[in-house]
């Protein structure tokens, strides 16, 4: 049987089970502004202070062991496409923040399996896996140290950059499970004439679904009680591969699940050790340098958003769960920030997403990643930087084409966190207290909860949901949706890629 995780995080600061804070214990200061504006109980000292308190079989998709752990959560069971949701409701969303948390906890911890890296780190890349996906400066491959990233994207998918207060990039890259980068090698998906072919013989892109042994099937009244058992590797190209879950773990299949990460430079000597950090090289052609030649820059780099994806076979699992979280000293709300109930509106920010009075915030201008106060109260913030940007060789690292450093964009959070979202976050928080996960929030899990159409989208719920490290300059819009953006995927071959655009390597 697996070993619960505390044991396993001495390289990430964990103090001992002696230091582990209660559910009651405050929350560390760089947390304030994620809850803001929700009510502290009677008699709390702190704000927030929620009252609920889960079960100890909560935190690992193992129900024997009662702390967070290894064990990746491959199904929500109580999924259930019989009932639909249109807006957020506590108990219907609570089974997706718990597979939420326990994916985030499984695939980030440390594995000494692995000896002693995350899960996540063994995954391949885009880059690794499709060849169009070309590596600026491959020159920096050559060396590269042991358990450092190599990373070279800068790039929002909207085709914006974000520079974070201290002036440096914030850099991205995309991984793929074993169990989807299996299904795309199987079916010669990442080669051009591979999937050309793949659409002309009428096949369907269909990833491989996440199941267990309590694994509601579509359709099923009530959940299945047989005992699913993986299929043999070779059998066929989509055949589910079983996860790496520990014993006693049978009849639990992992299904596909895609990680984009993004990253920011960390100074030589941070102010404080609250990121989950890796050495990283970042590699930059020539035609994105301030001097115009390929170089490659050795960084330490911090976690500051995250997207987890996952698909299962419960409910409408098929068209995935989509998880997102991100560091909890990001950026304040804005001024006009909306719950994320409300969505009965067609222009949900018609004056785009507004800075908050500097007067109104419970943390410092200068304690955020993203926003430094330079916009006027009031006034539209996540403006996209509109200058030519070039990378110096030194910090701060964005400069314009004359070498001067830029004054960086403000960013604020257009959607509140959901309320029971926001107490799951403080729950798991206190739980992983001593390690770096108790600085990061779940922002929500969406899943498809109604037939969707006007003002519901493809039927996501919640409605709207964007990663402000991610997705920092479109938060405002009407199609701020991360599975409602997805559902619009196809391959460059034309035919529908399963909600992931992976498929179109080049977009």
């Amino acid at each position: 049987m697996p070993k619960p995780l505390w044991g396993r995080l001495a390289g990430f600061g964990v103090v001992g089970l002696a230091s582990l804070m209660v559910f009651a214990a405050a929350i560390p200061m760089v947390a304030v502004a994620q809850n803001a504006n929700l009510s502290a109980a009677p008699d709390a000292k702190t704000v927030p202070v929620f009252t609920d308190r889960y079960p100890e079989t909560e935190f690992c998709a193992d129900p024997d062991l009662a702390a967070p752990c290894l064990v990746a959560p491959v199904d929500v069971p109580e999924f259930d496409a019989s009932f639909v949701y249109r807006f957020l409701a506590y108990e219907a969303q609570r089974p997706f923040d718990r597979f939420s948390w326990q994916s985030f906890v499984a695939v980030t911890a440390p594995d000494p399996d692995r000896a002693g890296r995350a899960r996540w780190e063994t995954f391949p890349t885009s880059r690794d896996l499709f060849a169009e996906v070309a590596m600026p400066n491959p020159a920096c491959r050559d060396g590269l140290p042991d358990g450092a990233l190599l990373l070279a994207s800068h790039v929002q998918s909207s085709g914006d950059m974000l520079v974070d207060q201290a002036g440096n990039f914030i850099l991205y890259e995309t991984r793929i499970n074993p169990v989807a980068a299996d299904y795309i090698r199987k079916n010669r998906l990442n080669h051009e004439d591979g999937r050309l072919d793949f659409a002309s013989a009428g096949m369907t892109v269909d990833f491989p679904m996440g199941r267990s042994p309590e694994t509601r099937v579509i359709g099923a009244a009530k959940p299945t009680a047989s005992v699913i058992t993986a299929s043999g590797a070779g059998e066929t190209p989509n055949a589910p591969t079983k996860a790496l879950l520990g014993d006693g773990q049978l009849g639990r299949v992992m299904g596909a699940q895609l990680l984009k990460f993004a990253w920011r430079i960390l100074p030589e000597e941070p102010a404080s050790d609250n990121y989950f950090t890796r050495p990283a090289r970042i590699a930059l052609d020539g035609d994105v340098t301030l001097n115009g030649k390929p170089t490659c820059l050795d960084v330490t780099v911090g976690l500051v958003g995250m997207h987890l994806v996952e698909r299962v076979t419960s409910g409408n699992g098929d068209r995935w769960i989509w998880s997102s979280f991100e560091h909890t000293g990001t950026a304040p709300l804005a001024a006009n920030a909306r719950r994320p109930n409300s969505i009965i509106t067609d222009t949900p920010f018609a004056d785009g997403c507004l800075a908050p009075d500097p007067s109104t915030l419970e943390a410092p201008t200068d304690g955020f990643v993203f926003y430094g106060g330079h916009t006027k109260p009031g006034k539209p913030a996540n403006q996209s930087i509109q200058t030519d940007l070039r990378w110096a060789d030194n910090a701060p690292y964005a400069r314009n084409i004359s070498g001067d450093p830029i004054n960086p964009p403000d960013i604020v959070r257009c959607w509140r966190l959901f309320s029971g979202t926001a107490e799951a976050n403080f729950v798991w928080q206190n739980k992983l207290a001593g390690t770096v996960w108790q600085n990061y929030m779940l922002l929500g899990t969406q899943w498809i909860g109604n037939p969707g159409g006007a003002p519901f989208g493809v039927g996501e719920v919640p409605r709207f949901l964007s990663n402000l490290a991610l997705e920092s300059f479109i938060q405002h819009q009407s199609d701020a949706s991360c599975l409602g953006c997805h559902a619009t995927a196809t391959t460059d071959a034309g035919q529908d890629a399963n909600f992931t655009f992976l498929l179109d390597p080049v977009r």
